[in-house]
């Protein structure tokens, strides 16, 4: 259930061209490590694991923000707390994280709506969004515990 396999190099490329940008070959090694990753990278290990191939760490720490931005790369929270990046689809979507292995799979499904018209109504706030994650154990792992 990786959906971002179906977002191409060339839908990248274009994206990046509408912001006035180049997505140069450093920056396709940085988007490829993601997209083929099931549990994502902290910025940290992503700079480790691309210094081989002489992707900087300053590259890295840029097109992550870039990704991000654009959408491409979100951002969530590990086992520890920390944050990593993953992978995903443009859009509204959301996050299943197994605290066993890490895998990260998206979801769109969000009944959170109706909890922000309740919450304005009684806060007298005016939401502009929300954020969501979801965390258990998945189904390989669980299967692994038996």
């Amino acid at each position: 259930m990786k959906q971002t396999e179906n977002i191409s190099i060339e839908t990248l490329r274009s994206r990046f061209g509408e912001a006035g940008l180049r997505f140069t070959r450093q920056r396709e090694t940085v988007w490829n490590l993601f997209a083929r990753s099931r549990r994502g990278f902290s910025l940290v290990e992503a700079a480790k694991a691309l210094r081989k191939k002489r992707v900087g760490p300053a590259t890295v720490y840029r097109t992550v923000a870039l990704l991000e931005e654009m959408g491409f790369l979100c951002r969530i929270h590990d086992e520890r707390r920390e944050h990593r990046f993953v992978a995903c689809t443009p859009g509204h979507v959301h996050h299943l994280v197994c605290r066993g292995c890490g895998r990260v799979v998206e979801f769109a499904a969000c009944g959170i709506p109706i909890l922000e018209r309740l919450l304005a109504v009684e806060t007298g706030f005016s939401i502009e969004g929300h954020y969501l994650e979801v965390y258990g154990i998945c189904s390989e792992c669980r299967g692994a515990n038996k």
